[in-house]
């Protein structure tokens, strides 16, 4: 990892970007669902363990509707959407991820979502809605956890705290330390700034060569998915390579691959340590490993499109978002 980031007045300009405004605690919130069909009982668990830690928490009939897959048919998504911009609450939280805001996209008025200024937070299929915004509006959305999933209980049925905590301290400042973690490599010393974005790798891959695909040429590059062949990884951070933008990056940090195991059936078992020894290989970036976010309990909050500063040493490396 490089020791030193060329001085501003030689770099490009960045563009300007809009970020929404800061919340207040408590939070008052609204859900919507624009990807996949959820369980009225758990939709409910979730929201009431908000409201027992003092947030207002509205969830519309439309995060229960159901259309094939779906959390309703498009046009009754893309109207919990315009409802949403439309209430007085702080926070939208997305109700989960899964599959379905694809197909929302060219029909989302983005500019609308940027003047809200609210404070949009999901992951998973979430990334597209959070990288659209960046390339359409040059707007700030947050990589975090849903309602759903927000305050999970372990296996003693005690509830889990990380990603609830982390949240609330990401959301309600500009700046934020996240705390030291552990790679696989010993690293010299070094620091890094950049642009903060990710994160589903399936989604990210997915938006290359459309609008909804944001430039980012300093980015510290977050990544992660879920039940995807290792060969299959390996195939979609080619296409990152190939069309450009894993050369533009300045650090690339991988989160969990949860169940991103080999099949049995396959000639050869590839293997995710092997994805990353080819990563390695390809790109001129550092790559860190470690990263508490993915599709686990355990997640922190990252702003997408949000500045930030990497710093390593040894096996030890620390992110911090840093105001501009």
């Amino acid at each position: 990892m490089t020791a030193t980031t060329p001085a501003r007045s030689q770099q490009a300009a960045r563009p300007v970007r809009r970020f929404p405004t800061l919340p207040s605690l408590p939070l008052r919130c609204v859900s919507v669902a624009l990807s996949g069909s959820l369980d009225a009982d758990a939709v409910a668990v979730a929201a009431n363990r908000l409201r027992d830690r003092g947030h207002e928490v509205a969830v519309p009939a439309s995060v229960l509707s159901a259309w094939r897959y779906f959390a309703g048919t498009d046009d009754e998504r893309l109207a919990a959407l315009n409802g949403a911009l439309a209430c007085d609450a702080q926070v939208v939280l997305f109700a989960r991820g899964g599959y379905g805001l694809s197909r929302l996209l060219d029909r989302i008025d983005w500019q609308a979502v940027a003047a809200s200024g609210k404070l949009f937070c999901g992951y998973s299929d979430v990334t597209a809605f959070s990288l659209a915004a960046l390339a359409r509006a040059s707007y700030v959305t947050y990589a975090g956890p849903v309602l759903s999933g927000i305050i999970p209980h372990d296996v003693e049925n005690q509830p889990d705290q990380f990603a609830y905590d982390n949240l609330l301290a990401a959301i309600t400042n500009r700046s934020h330390h996240y705390g030291s973690m552990k790679n696989d490599l010993d690293l010299p010393f070094g620091r890094i700034e950049g642009t903060l974005w990710g994160t589903n790798l399936a989604m990210i891959s997915h938006l290359v060569g459309t609008p909804f695909m944001p430039n980012i040429d300093d980015g510290i590059l977050v990544l992660e998915d879920i039940a995807e062949s290792p060969y299959r990884v390996e195939r979609m951070l080619w296409q990152l390579k190939h069309s450009g933008i894993l050369d533009r990056q300045r650090a690339i940090i991988l989160g969990e691959f949860t169940d991103c195991e080999p099949s049995p059936s396959l000639r050869y078992p590839y293997s995710m340590p092997e994805v990353l020894e080819t990563l390695r290989g390809m790109v001129r970036c550092p790559v860190l490993t470690g990263f508490p976010f993915g599709h686990v309990a355990r997640k922190v909050t990252l702003p997408m499109g949000g500045r930030a500063r990497l710093s390593a040493a040894g096996y030890d490396y620390e992110l911090s978002l840093i105001a501009d």
